[in-house]
């Protein structure tokens, strides 16, 4: 979709801002990490135009399993696709980390020791053919939603998009505090998620939503600690060379 870049642009700078004046560590903005991210999500946004154009061609029609017509509410559409797709990557990203065969590319996107909003353009190209293929197979080989209303599922996919930037966001959220306790219930946050980051994912591996964090609490994921982790990034063994193409080919970084 062709608004996807602007409003993923529009979310990184916002939260980048807040970051700035509320950051939860002190860092500063253009961190080597922030040009590693950016320049990745700008090689991997040209794979994914080229995979658009290329299944455009096919010229398919949707056909899915289940006809969506019987849902004729708006809002009830916007929440059966917006559940379907939260609930759908949290299992994704958790096979990410419990299947060896995928972690070996999903740990490109923890292999950054500091985290921003631009964290989540950090990944290898098959983490982004597999998030690109969850709304095909959701939207037009499960459910037929040819007779959703028009925003229903951009909608949905706009709710994940800005989630993503606020919850690698360096933003600080005092868990004293009792909307930040009733914000971590049941939605995303940068503290929730830094747990997710954590060095010690190893021993505390967890934290695996999306949007809602319902899903963790409700499957046994749920890691938060009250304060942040002291250290982000992959142990010491698995560490990665922290340059665009060093974490596509997963070249281990030297050890001294």
């Amino acid at each position: 979709m062709t608004w996807t870049p602007f409003l993923q642009a529009g979310a990184m700078a916002f939260f980048l801002g807040v970051g700035l004046l509320h950051p939860r560590v002190k860092q500063g903005l253009f961190v080597p990490e922030t040009t590693v991210n950016l320049v990745t999500g700008g090689l991997l946004f040209l794979v994914r135009i080229l995979l658009v154009l290329g299944l455009s061609r096919l010229a398919l029609v949707p056909n899915g399993v289940v006809d969506g017509a019987r849902i004729q509410s708006p809002g009830l559409q916007f929440a059966v696709a917006f559940l379907m797709l939260d609930f759908t990557r949290y299992w994704v990203h958790r096979a990410d980390h419990r299947v060896a065969f995928l972690w070996r590319f999903h740990r490109v996107h923890h292999s950054s020791e500091r985290l921003n909003a631009t964290s989540g353009l950090r990944m290898h190209v098959v983490d982004l053919l597999q998030l690109s293929a969850i709304p095909g197979l959701l939207y037009f080989l499960l459910l037929d939603v040819s007779s959703f209303a028009p925003w229903v599922i951009p909608g949905a996919l706009a709710v994940g998009i800005v989630f993503d930037s606020f919850q690698h966001a360096n933003i600080a959220m005092n868990m004293e505090k009792p909307f930040n306790q009733a914000f971590n219930v049941l939605l995303n946050n940068p503290h929730f998620h830094s747990w997710h980051h954590t060095r010690d994912g190893h021993l505390r591996d967890g934290n695996y939503s999306n949007v809602l964090v319902i899903w963790d609490r409700l499957f046994g994921t749920q890691v938060t600690q009250e304060k942040p982790p002291e250290s982000l990034g992959l142990p010491a063994e698995q560490q990665l060379e922290q340059g665009v193409l060093g974490l596509q080919f997963m070249r281990l970084k030297k050890r001294a």
